[in-house]
């Protein structure tokens, strides 16, 4: 029998069960909820003892009826997607704290004027305020785990609403919950996923600047969350020393800068290092869980920056920063090999590869004087391909 992929969530799927019913079918072929017709044309759906709204159209509904189903029962087993880079995942993560709005009417219509007093109620809302701050380090790996070990701020009490409620206020309540019950398990297993294999934007170089700005501001909010920590005695005065020293400003403008500000990191990780390993032993709390995301993303900003320092160097040589960018954007690179070398196609041309020299600088073919990055002998290889593309054509004309 024909079956049809939900819009929002294709791992699920709808097949006809009557002549205007449908089953939600799992990734695995079970049926786990249902799709009814209504009088006028419209539809809902039904899972368990949750029933969503009328809907005008059919995969509206069946979107309904696989996030009760997600919210019960968590995403189907499948290898999840990482973001394709930091606008993406924050537009995603972003999705979580839209739902405040949503939720504050619902449960008003639940708890009439004791809405805010209701302990899970209270803990989503300060939970969605948690996640909402952090939306700009989706820009690291680090960020991104961190956002993920957060999110639990907001699924934990939702969960814990959505079990406890029955009757009316279930009707209420159910599929609000259900949607920012799915959004919390979408973006924890794809920002994980994106942390184990980041994108081009979240390693290396820095390609824009904001993003430099965006991982520095994260690592004051986590130095600024762990003093508010109680820290069991711990001594924070070296990390404190350590983060006073970064500069607020133009700390990525120059190769020079780059690198001051990168050994500044250093110092900030060493000092965040040696503050978990005296603190008390375990290493499970709050405050362990912050030394190790301050201590992981000054090493991972740090060597950012001194990725970004070598593209610098490489601008007395290309011109500008956007110069490189546009000429890398004229071709694919590919993943540093085993052997340290880093392929470069012009549609299916190789280029390539370019790889690192004995002292530490990159070349290529036809490259004569090595580079300070692999992306300077990129942009070399891929400016040298369009200018002998240019004499080509230009040998053609009449």
């Amino acid at each position: 029998m024909d079956t049809r992929p939900l819009d929002s969530f294709p791992a699920f799927r709808l097949r006809p069960a009557g002549p205007e019913d449908h089953d939600l079918l799992d990734p695995d072929g079970r049926t786990v909820g249902q799709v009814r017709s209504c009088s006028g044309g419209g539809h809902r759906a039904r899972v368990g003892r949750d029933v969503g709204p009328i809907r005008p159209s059919l995969l509206s509904a069946g979107d309904d009826a696989a996030m009760f189903h997600i919210a019960a029962h968590g995403l189907p087993d499948a290898p999840p997607t990482p973001y394709s880079g930091a606008p993406e995942a924050r537009v995603a993560v972003g999705l979580i704290p839209l739902q405040r709005q949503d939720l504050i009417d619902t449960t008003a219509r639940v708890f009439t004027f004791y809405a805010l007093r209701e302990p899970s109620v209270a803990a989503i809302l300060d939970g969605l305020e948690t996640v909402r701050r952090e939306l700009d380090a989706v820009h690291s790996r680090t960020g991104c785990r961190r956002i993920a070990r957060l999110i639990p701020r907001v699924q934990v009490p939702a969960q814990t609403l959505l079990d406890a409620s029955a009757g009316d206020a279930r009707d209420w309540l159910g599929l609000p919950l259900a949607r920012l019950l799915t959004l919390c398990h979408q973006a924890r297993v794809r920002l994980e996923a994106t942390a184990a294999q980041p994108p081009a934007g979240l390693s290396g170089r820095y390609a824009v600047r904001h993003g430099a700005d965006a991982d520095l501001a994260t690592l004051h909010r986590i130095w600024q969350d762990l003093c508010s920590t109680s820290s069991s005695g711990t001594d924070f005065s070296g990390i404190e020393a350590a983060m006073g020293a970064l500069p607020v400003e133009k700390f990525a403008g120059s190769a020079r800068n780059c690198r001051s500000t990168s050994s500044q990191l250093e110092a900030v990780r060493a000092a965040a290092g040696e503050a978990a390993a005296t603190a008390a032993p375990g290493g499970q709390g709050e405050a362990h869980s912050l030394l190790r995301e301050l201590s992981a993303l000054s090493a991972e900003t740090g060597e950012r920056l001194e990725a970004t320092a070598l593209v610098l160097n490489d601008t007395d040589r290309l011109g500008t920063v956007r110069d490189i960018n546009d000429a890398l954007g004229l071709a694919r690179l590919g993943v540093l090999s085993g052997s340290g070398q880093l392929s470069v196609r012009m549609g299916s041309t190789e280029l390539g590869p370019v790889r690192p020299t004995d002292d530490g600088r990159w070349t290529g073919p036809g490259i004569t004087e090595p580079f300070h990055s692999p992306e300077g002998a990129a942009a070399a290889l891929i400016r040298a391909d369009r200018a002998q593309a240019a004499v080509r054509r230009q040998g053609r004309t009449p």
